[in-house]
């Protein structure tokens, strides 16, 4: 048990390895197809009646030891465990099932194997052209401020007021935090920078984290501008959230409500990196309309 165990997680590390030199530690490969083979792994080798759980204490330590040793940070491995354990459950179930039944147990054969097929399947996503499914998205966020139309404009064009504005609920977690916002004109040409800061130092013995701790940048360029609209097209990312999600485009729209009340659209579209769709896809429309109602709460009115 403990051999397999042991076996188990030096595996999974080495999965991890060899995906990410191959650029595929983004895909389901490694979401679907690490916390899979670890199940396959432990129910081989641990008590039949103990594989389950043994599969989720591995999975458990796998994840905590990411943090200590590979450089992972919170947020990256909260996101991660539900998938990590949904899979690795499911696997080490079916494989469980699979021992335990006779060779002549065709009925249970007819349902098991068909599974473990549809989860290598599901861990080609993203590495597989015929299994990825296409990453495009848009979200929005509405605002009424108590502001007329120009001075709405106006504030857009001054830096967003980031202190003034808490981070709040999921974006708190642990996501690359805003610092400042260079503010900038909405003419057509016209550029602004957001700078977030690193990650925190982390203690002796723990593994820097794999952010780093130098501040990185999010810049956009106005490359349409209407009287009621202005698009900002990104043009540089060099912050970790280019590795879940590549941002494409900012649209902001306003409309008065009346002469001090003006109403504020942002659509935020964006580009999802990870896979599988089914799990990262809900997670980062739901960070990221977040985003898009905090960006707007920071208007420096």
């Amino acid at each position: 048990m403990v051999a397999g165990s042991v076996v188990a997680f030096a595996v999974a590390v080495f999965l991890r390895y060899v995906l990410t030199e191959a650029g595929a530690a983004q895909t389901a490969a490694f979401y679907v197809g690490i916390p899979a083979v670890v199940a396959v792994i432990v129910v081989l080798s641990a008590p039949s009646r103990s594989a389950v759980g043994i599969t989720m204490k591995v999975i458990t330590v796998l994840l905590l030891m990411s943090m200590m040793l590979l450089g992972e940070g919170f947020i990256c491995v909260i996101f991660a465990a539900p998938i990590f354990y949904l899979i690795g459950g499911l696997v080490a179930i079916v494989v469980e099932k699979i021992t335990k039944s006779g060779p002549g147990d065709d009925r249970m054969h007819a349902v098991a194997v068909p599974a473990l097929v549809l989860v290598a399947v599901a861990a080609s996503e993203g590495i597989v052209p015929a299994t990825t499914l296409d990453g495009a998205t848009t979200v929005s966020a509405s605002r009424t401020l108590n502001a007329d139309v120009d001075d709405v404009v106006a504030a857009w064009e001054r830096p967003l007021d980031f202190g003034g504005t808490p981070l709040p609920g999921v974006l708190s977690w642990g996501f690359p935090e805003p610092l400042a916002d260079s503010g900038g004109s909405l003419e057509v040409g016209a550029r602004r920078t957001v700078t977030f800061a690193g990650a925190h130092h982390r203690p002796l013995l723990v593994s820097e984290h794999h952010w780093g701790e130098h501040t990185t940048e999010l810049t956009f360029e106005v490359v349409s501008r209407t009287y009621d609209s202005a698009r900002l097209a990104v043009v540089g990312d060099t912050t970790p959230i280019s590795s879940w999600l590549t941002w494409n485009v900012a649209d902001i729209t306003w409309s008065a409500v009346d002469s001090t009340h003006t109403a504020v659209d942002l659509e935020l579209s964006y580009t999802r990196e990870l896979a599988p769709a089914w799990y990262f896809g809900p997670i980062e429309e739901y960070v990221t309309e977040r985003a898009a109602g905090w960006l707007l709460d920071s208007l420096n009115q």
